[in-house]
């Protein structure tokens, strides 16, 4: 559902891009965002419950779409239904029901049309639509995760912590979970509008003041999925009243809200218990961290924060059953075990034997993997016996410091001649009735300079020999540039 008019709100701070933008990074992707409009194509065939996949290759070409501009997808998905959502998703689900009712109802009356509106305002995602998903996208080699709970909450923890560089979806919930970059409205060629979090001053109805806290504060009192706005209060009211208010007890303040805002208005009873459980919810809702394969919450929990009294933003299942929930293996209705990936047995990937025309091959680095880093490279560590090596590559700090002479007793003259224009060859050892048949050319080359002149050794070619011969017996000058044989 998001936030109402939040997209709106925030418009100096959206920027439209096209997400060729993260070439060669990572991003997170809402894949129930793709799997609803792949399903809206075949509602009537899911209606009527006649098999169909025309889901799956609505969200693979966007994948591919990904994978045509470099940037490499993580695909996320929907986990256990979260307590403190549960009222929502029970009224979403009788609203399904109504419509597939309603639906079902014109189909037999002939209003055809009608009827496919009805049965994709009634579409559910099942667990075995995303598990079809899961399937097709690891047997490209394309990572997948799903979240112990809400997609949202994971969304925001692969971003905030370095997996993802940015987020795909369609929910502006996850600005209030603490997402830095956002992408959303994504079309099928990669364009779409991106909020980045940085940019947040540039609002007007934000400026300065608001920092992350009393953004989510908004966020809240004016209404989200784990708790209706009090009557009255919108987006616009809400900025007003954290403008307003320097107390930093926000308890105190929605007590004050009429008198802040200047008018009547009633705060219920169990409103300010039910915002601190919605805060808590953004802040603390359990998560999986594919690294430490653990169960973790979103951010760190702060002193005084109990988290067995924090069920409502999601019970701890344990490490072991969030991790095979992660990997897709358990029915998130069922709890039934239906699958039995595992990440550390090697995998075949389609996408290595294809050949894909005009896509970029991207290396695969899976989040699964034990030496995977958060820049999105896997490396191994290096072990303890090549610390050394390592050291030996840094560059001396002194430039006085005095060479080491070359192993096996090379000396430095030695070395530097075989960077002559010359042939790496010594030069050989005349004797001297070998000196008296040499030309006076060659004869003069070998004789000591004289004590005035500079003692080092010249290094000279053939080609400037044979020059200086002949220019000695003809007694011309060649052009510079030419060449003669």
């Amino acid at each position: 559902m998001g936030i109402q008019g939040l997209l709106q709100f925030l418009k100096e701070a959206t920027e439209p891009i096209n997400v060729k933008k993260y070439k060669g990074q990572t991003v997170a992707v809402d894949t129930y965002c793709w799997l609803h409009k792949g399903a809206f194509a075949c509602a009537e065939k899911l209606a009527r419950g006649e098999p169909t996949d025309q889901y799956v290759t609505y969200c693979m070409k966007f994948v591919h779409m990904l994978l045509a501009h470099g940037v490499r997808p993580i695909l996320v998905f929907d986990g256990c239904t979260l307590p403190s959502k549960k009222d929502v998703e029970k009224t979403r689900r009788e609203k399904r029901k109504l419509n597939m009712q309603k639906g079902k109802q014109l189909l037999r009356e002939g209003k055809v049309s009608e009827a496919r509106d009805c049965f994709s305002r009634a579409v559910n995602i099942t667990s075995e639509m995303a598990h079809a998903v899961i399937t097709a996208a690891r047997s490209e080699g394309i990572d997948c995760i799903v979240a112990p709970y809400e997609a949202d909450s994971q969304l925001a923890y692969l971003n905030k912590n370095g997996f993802a560089q940015a987020i795909v979806t369609e929910d502006s919930d996850l600005l209030a979970f603490g997402c830095k970059t956002v992408i959303l409205k994504m079309d099928k060629f990669g364009n779409g509008l991106e909020i980045d979090q940085d940019r947040f001053g540039m609002c007007k109805h934000l400026g300065d003041v608001f920092t992350q806290e009393k953004f989510r504060y908004m966020c809240i009192l004016s209404g989200c999925d784990y708790l209706p706005s009090i009557h009255g209060i919108g987006l616009a009211k809400a900025s007003k009243l954290l403008k307003i208010a320097n107390n930093p007890d926000i308890t105190q303040v929605i007590k004050k809200i009429g008198q802040y805002l200047k008018s009547n208005i009633t705060v219920p009873d169990d409103y300010i218990e039910g915002f601190i459980r919605a805060d808590n919810t953004f802040l603390y809702q359990l998560v999986f961290d594919p690294v430490k394969r653990k169960l973790v919450p979103l951010n760190p929990y702060e002193n005084g924060i109990n988290p067995k009294e924090l069920t409502y933003a999601g019970p701890n299942l344990g490490d072991s059953v969030g991790y095979q929930i992660a990997l897709g293996n358990i029915d998130v209705n069922s709890m039934e075990k239906t699958d039995d990936y595992d990440p550390d047995v090697p995998q075949v990937s389609k996408r290595s034997s294809q050949s894909w025309s005009n896509r970029t091959a991207i290396q695969p680095c899976s989040i699964w993997q034990r030496n995977y880093t958060h820049s999105g490279k896997s490396e191994e560590k290096p072990k303890a016996e090549d610390k050394s090596k390592l050291r030996g590559l840094i560059l001396p700090s002194n430039k006085n410091q005095v060479k080491r002479p070359h192993e096996g007793g090379t000396s430095e003259s030695d070395l530097l001649s075989q960077y002559s224009f010359s042939q790496n060859k010594k030069p050989k050892v005349e004797s001297e009735d070998n000196v008296a048949k040499l030309k006076p050319s060659r004869l003069s080359a070998l004789q000591p300079l004289d004590d005035g002149a500079d003692s080092r050794p010249k290094v000279r070619n053939k080609f400037a020999a044979l020059s200086q011969r002949k220019n000695e017996a003809c007694g011309s000058i060649s052009a510079p540039g030419t060449r003669s044989r």
